[in-house]
């Protein structure tokens, strides 16, 4: 029975690339088909009403996340999983520790007991997944009859169990008798943080598993409180990079006290969260339609389901950037526009808030490697780039409409994720043949994204230094 549910869901993923293959094949370097937003933005958005702060989490490094990267397809590439951002949902009367996700739309809650599987045979002695005690009673709203909830992620683990209905609560705004899935079956890697995962992407992603005739899409929390005109169609999320620096509290309506806007990763709902940003920065880019599969195997539908820009240009090069080891940034000196390589090639991309490293394609990620000063050097047995710990940084940016948003060196040399010699750090960045490519928390942890469903578009703006 074990292996034919991780057949499933390594199913799951396929159908997902399947999906995804009309907006993330090759890097093609004309935007036929592609919809643009090039003008300088004006940006009317507010300070939202109801926000969480979010904590930031590296988890120990486990064997099991170590990337057999060369003989595994790209699609396995995304998420080493060394970086998660934690916010409390209150389920029922329950409060619970969950991670966010903008590149899944389901959110599931693990509840004992439950089946921990390995991802190898034979398994070890012990088996441990490491998720959190999560929901202990029973869901309010009932279960759904039939139902059969499967979900695999681009780093291998997978959850599989079923769905129910149950009012959640985020930043004090409640979805009333909303779906979730129930988790009692699983490949995961933890340390008993979080017990479960909130999705953010559109409903179109929570009908992928075709296991059950009664499964149906259906509108995800952030969708339920919108339709139910709670709040307005768009969300904003503002990532730090300081470790463990928050723990929600419980008394403040918004669901944690807001007194340090530095330092602090937000989730808002309705409006931009409390940080500092560029105003002069504001860029913008449609949200781009995915293909649906008819009844024939054919493109047929358009849809949108994930987060998918096109940005206008990839620039990067040799600067005298270093990161100290305490992952402070030494100055460099200014950066002349013409000593960069700048690289139009435009194609698909994915804004995910679940993916610790950025994804990119291999022929511009290359450029970026050899760019580090000694070069970025491949390690099998991490299966990533690495670079000394002291190496001189590179620039690199990402051009959407007129601005160009620049990865700190400390996001592109991870201080934090060091080889087993504590020498040599991994590349905040990787490369991949083919698509699904994306931006991750490298990316994020520079800007305030605005994910705004309304206007069908992402809105980006540079977070001044912190």
């Amino acid at each position: 029975m074990g292996s034919s549910l991780a057949r499933n869901a390594v199913a799951a993923v396929t159908s997902l690339a399947c999906l995804l293959g009309r907006v993330n094949g090759h890097p093609s370097p004309s935007r036929n088909g592609i919809t643009t937003l090039t003008d300088r933005v004006v940006v009317h958005d507010t300070l939202a009403a109801h926000y969480v702060p979010m904590q930031q989490h590296v988890p120990p490094q486990h064997e099991d996340q170590h990337l057999r990267r060369r003989g595994l397809s790209s699609s396995n590439l995304t998420n080493v999983h060394d970086i998660y951002y934690i916010i409390e949902l209150t389920v029922g009367s329950e409060k619970i520790n969950v991670s966010v996700d903008t590149g899944s739309s389901d959110t599931w809650l693990v509840q004992q007991p439950y089946t921990c599987v390995s991802y190898y045979y034979p398994p070890p002695e012990k088996l441990d997944c490491g998720l959190g005690a999560g929901l202990k009673g029973n869901l309010s709203g009932g279960l759904i009859p039939d139902s059969v909830f499967g979900r695999a992620y681009t780093d291998g683990t997978f959850v599989q169990g079923y769905f129910g209905y149950e009012d959640v609560t985020i930043g004090g705004l409640t979805a009333k008798h909303q779906q979730i899935a129930i988790v009692n079956y699983t490949y995961w890697f933890g340390d008993g943080r979080i017990s479960g995962l909130l999705g953010l992407a559109y409903p179109l992603m929570t009908s992928l598993d075709g296991s059950s005739a009664v499964q149906k899409p259906y509108d995800p929390i952030f969708f339920t409180l919108w339709k139910n005109k709670l709040v307005a169609p768009l969300f904003s999320v503002a990532l730090s990079r300081a470790q463990d620096q928050f723990t929600p509290p419980d008394n403040t309506p918004s669901g944690g006290a807001l007194t340090d806007t530095h330092d602090t990763s937000y989730l808002a709902f309705g409006g931009l969260p409390p940080v500092s940003i560029d105003e002069a920065s504001w860029a913008r880019a449609p949200i781009q339609l995915m293909s649906l599969l008819g009844d024939s195997d054919d493109f047929k539908t358009q849809e949108r389901g994930l987060y998918i820009i096109v940005a206008d240009a990839w620039v990067y090069g040799k600067t005298n950037h270093t990161v100290g080891t305490n992952g402070t940034r030494n100055v460099p000196s200014p950066v002349l526009s013409e000593s960069l390589t700048k690289n139009t090639t435009q194609f698909p991309v994915l804004i995910d808030v679940g993916s610790s490293l950025s994804v990119l394609p291999r022929k511009l990620v290359e450029g970026v490697y050899a760019s580090f000063d000694p070069p970025a050097k491949y390690m099998s047995e991490n299966g990533l780039f690495y670079a000394p710990c002291n190496a001189t940084v590179p620039t690199f940016g990402v051009q959407i409409g007129n601005s160009t948003f620049y990865i700190a060196p400390e996001d592109l040399l991870r201080q934090s994720a060091k080889d087993s010699t504590g020498q040599y750090c991994r590349i905040g960045i990787t490369d991949a043949e083919y698509g699904p490519y994306v931006l991750g928390v490298t990316f994020l942890t520079n800007v305030v994204a605005v994910f705004d469903i309304g206007k069908t578009e992402m809105r980006f703006a540079s977070r001044t230094r912190y």
